[in-house]
């Protein structure tokens, strides 16, 4: 990224100028941060097909049928989440309300946005880190370290001899259980479930009142997450901030921790 070029000169003076910022997250900002992704050639649905391992039916007859696998899964997705710290990307963010009103849109289930210190932060697809109940009735937030514990948990019983479908859930009771008098699952909007609300309609609202949208590591083609683009007024600018390109006017390939620190000092300073 050239940061003297011209398409970064004009988003930093968009930037400077804005008076409502919406910064909109997808899997490359974690990415950065150890976590994989889960659409990319390498990505977690490469490996473990969606219609099995994010359903809640497809998940709960693949742990009876084969909890080694769902096993190997939850340590796949967890291991990282519970390892995973901020990168300069997400603090860039959390300076920039020094500034601005800022608000997070993401679609990562992490928590790391609000580790970083950013306040308003709209979890489109829930966390994994806020365990509900019924009718996703909020119980109580989970560590890092208390997910930590459940990824060792599995690593240790996945292992052992006659390792089976009640060994799985003695494992996994912290973050989940069904039953008739007790259930509780991480607050994650799975395959075929409704957004995560109220901060999808949140969401809505903060783009449709913005007058400048970040998005970062994210295709914007993702439905329903993509919608919100369509819901950022015309007048507003559109800032892309990934590798690869994305949706956006203006176009800062790199990675998020490199170009928004840099996007944020050039537009407000140090």
């Amino acid at each position: 990224m050239d940061q003297n070029s011209a398409v970064f000169q004009m988003a930093a003076n968009r930037l400077r100028q804005a008076t409502g910022v919406v910064v909109f997250t997808g899997a490359g900002m974690s990415a950065e941060s150890g976590i994989p992704t889960f659409r990319d050639a390498e990505g977690l649905w490469h490996q473990f097909p969606p219609q099995r391992f994010a359903t809640l039916p497809g998940l709960l007859a693949s742990a009876v049928a084969q909890p080694r696998r769902v096993a190997e899964f939850l340590i796949a997705l967890l291991g990282p989440i519970a390892c995973a710290r901020p990168n300069p990307g997400h603090l860039a963010i959390a300076r920039l309300e020094a500034h601005k009103p800022v608000v997070v849109v993401t679609q990562n289930i992490d928590g790391l946005h609000q580790q970083a210190g950013s306040s308003t932060v709209y979890e489109i697809h829930g966390s994994m880190l806020r365990i509900v109940g019924r009718g996703r009735r909020p119980l109580r937030r989970l560590s890092r370290a208390e997910l930590a514990t459940v990824v060792d948990d599995l690593r240790e019983v996945i292992g052992s001899r006659g390792f089976a479908f009640p060994q799985l859930l003695r494992a996994i009771e912290p973050i989940f259980a069904t039953g008739i008098t007790h259930y509780h699952r991480p607050d994650v909007v799975l395959f075929g479930e409704t957004m995560a609300e109220p901060d999808w309609s949140q969401a809505i609202t903060a783009v449709q009142n913005c007058d400048c949208l970040i998005a970062v590591g994210t295709s914007g083609t993702v439905m329903p997450a993509a919608a919100l683009l369509d819901e950022v007024p015309q007048q507003a600018t559109v800032i892309n901030i990934d590798p690869a390109g994305g949706p956006g006017e203006l176009q800062l390939r790199g990675p998020a921790g490199t170009v928004l620190p840099a996007l944020v000092e050039a537009a407000c300073g140090p």
